[in-house]
Formats: structure tokens, C-alpha cells, sequence
């Protein structure tokens, strides 16, 4: 028997008894180029059953018992688990692991809320921002390899270059990723329209990052050299932690004057504090109870 009627005896006219009858004709032609019309075969609930049998066989094999597959988590799988989807997981060794606004928690026999994050209003914010953007607008997304703000805006229509030495492995065909710092990026014979600067400058030139501890404010540097990739005009939306004014290791805080000079150069057209009130609960305007809330900043470049 040949391949293709293998695979026509798993895929063929048992089918036609389990689809709606409008899409029958679909069926009707697969089973005609696989030549296999008029063979009799097991139905499609005899193989799912079969799928269902093997998916059930394997996870026995992995040491998981029958029944509510909850009462299977113990501690080792939940840490393993916490681990695993966490920053440093398989995912985050693989450049592919992408902040979530909304992580979880593993514990055995449970899976809980860990927090919501910073990101649950930053998102929202950057993309009500940009709203007016004509379709095509060149935007610059500075340190956007754990967002998928980026992708969600060239798939909206508008021509992203994404700045961040790390890996980012999401691709568009209005995407491109710039794999160097900001201040190594050739200024491009066409000004970007837009920068978005999403928790990403209150990290820059900071030990966590591999820069061996330095008190030049790369941060400041980045805010300045924005304005020379941005259009005269140009919108920022920027989004930074917020609280009193801090600096370590992993990120800067900032108040009201680190907010200004920040943003020195750039004329400011909305800024907003949002605070977390509990760990599940972020308030506009709220003071936050966990140390620092977010500055949410739109401006636009004043030019030279």
C-alpha cells in the first residue's frame, strides 16, 4: 500500500460522519487526491480514543497517576515548574521567555496567582498612546526583547526596528531586530515617527545587565540619544518605575526629578502614576504599598 493511501485510511471518508456537511466537500476533495474514496476505515472517535489511550499510557510512564492531574503536583514538580517558566528557565536561557503581565505559581496541588505585574498597565498604555499613528509609522522599540509589544505593532501595520542585544526570536515581516545596543545603532536615513521605551532605560549601564557597575547614567544618554533618532515632533512613550528615588544593582527608581531630568528635551504631554495597592491590584493615581509604582510618560521631541 502506498504512503498516500496509509495516510488516506487515518484521514479519509469517515470524516464526511463527524463534520458539518458544509465543509463535506473539503473532505471530498482530500480524499479524492489521496486516492482513497471508497476505502473503509476505523472511524474518527476510534482514533481519537487511540490518542487519548497513548497521551494517557505516556503520562504514566512520567510517573503521573490517573485521576485529577492537580493531585499529581507535588513540591519537586512545582518548584521545578516555578523555575522552568520563570526568568531563568529553559524559556529565558533560550531568549524566548516573554514577561507576563499575569505569572502563575505552582505549589503542590495547586496552581495560584503569583502577582500582576507592571506590565498589565504599561501594555495598554503604549498601545493607547500610538492610536493615531497613520499605518506605516517607523517605530523604534528600545529594549523590547521580553515584549511582544513590538510584534503586536508591526502586525497593526506599522514598521518596527526593535534595539536590544539580546535574542528576540519573534519575526514579522514589518519586524526587524537590531541586535546592539542603542547607542551602537547607525542613525537611519529616515527618522522614526514613534520610540517606545517600555521598562527598559531604569536598567541600562547596571550590573545586572553585564555592565560592570559605572556612574555614567546611561539611562539619561538614551533619553538624549532618542531625540536624535526621532523625528522633530516625534512621539516617546515611556514607561519607568516610579516611587522614591533609588538605584541598585537590577534598576533606578525615580521621582518627579529624576522623571524631569529624564525627560529633558522632550516636551511632555501626558504623565501618570499608577500604583499596586496589593499584589493582584494596580490603581491610577493610587499610592503604591510595594515600595514603587509606574510613571506612565507620552512627549513629544522638541528638536535641537
Amino acid at each position: 500500500m502506498t504512503p498516500a493511501r496509509r495516510i488516506g485510511r487515518l484521514l479519509g471518508w469517515p470524516l464526511r460522519r463527524a463534520l458539518d456537511p458544509r465543509v463535506r466537500w473539503t473532505v471530498h476533495e482530500i480524499d479524492a487526491r489521496l486516492g482513497s474514496e471508497d476505502l473503509v476505515r476505523p472511524t474518527i472517535h476510534d482514533r481519537l480514543d487511540d490518542l487519548d489511550r497513548i497521551g494517557r499510557e505516556t503520562l504514566a510512564a512520567l510517573g503521573w497517576r490517573e485521576g485529577r492531574a492537580l493531585d499529581a503536583l507535588d513540591a519537586p514538580r512545582a518548584a521545578f515548574l516555578n523555575w522552568a517558566s520563570g526568568p531563568e528557565g529553559y524559556a529565558a536561557q533560550a531568549g524566548a521567555w516573554f514577561n507576563p503581565p499575569v505569572p502563575v505559581e505552582h505549589h503542590p496541588g495547586r496552581v495560584e496567582i503569583l502577582l500582576v505585574n507592571e506590565r498589565i498597565v504599561e501594555q495598554p498604555f503604549v498601545f493607547g498612546a500610538l492610536a493615531g499613528l497613520a499605518e506605516g509609522a517607523h517605530v523604534i522599540d528600545v529594549g523590547g526583547s521580553e515584549s511582544t509589544v513590538g510584534l503586536s505593532l508591526a502586525a497593526l501595520g506599522h514598521e518596527v526596528t526593535l534595539v536590544d542585544p539580546r535574542a528576540h526570536p519573534l519575526a514579522h515581516p514589518r519586524l526587524r531586530h537590531a541586535a546592539c545596543r542603542l547607542d551602537e545603532l547607525d542613525t537611519p536615513a529616515q527618522l522614526f515617527d514613534a520610540a517606545v521605551v517600555l521598562s527598559a532605560v531604569e536598567h541600562f549601564g547596571l550590573e545586572h545587565y553585564g555592565v560592570g557597575g559605572s556612574d555614567e547614567r546611561l539611562d539619561v544618554a538614551a533619553l538624549v540619544r532618542l531625540r536624535e533618532l526621532v523625528a522633530p515632533g516625534g512621539q516617546l512613550v515611556l514607561t519607568v518605575p516610579f516611587g522614591a528615588p533609588s538605584v541598585d544593582a537590577f534598576q533606578r527608581v525615580y521621582d518627579e526629578a529624576g522623571l524631569a531630568e529624564l525627560l529633558t528635551g522632550w516636551r511632555i504631554e501626558t504623565s501618570l502614576r499608577v500604583g499596586r495597592t496589593d499584589r493582584h491590584t494596580w490603581e491610577l493615581g493610587a499610592p503604591s504599598r510595594e515600595g514603587h509604582g509606574v510613571a506612565l510618560v507620552t512627549a513629544r521631541n522638541a528638536g535641537r
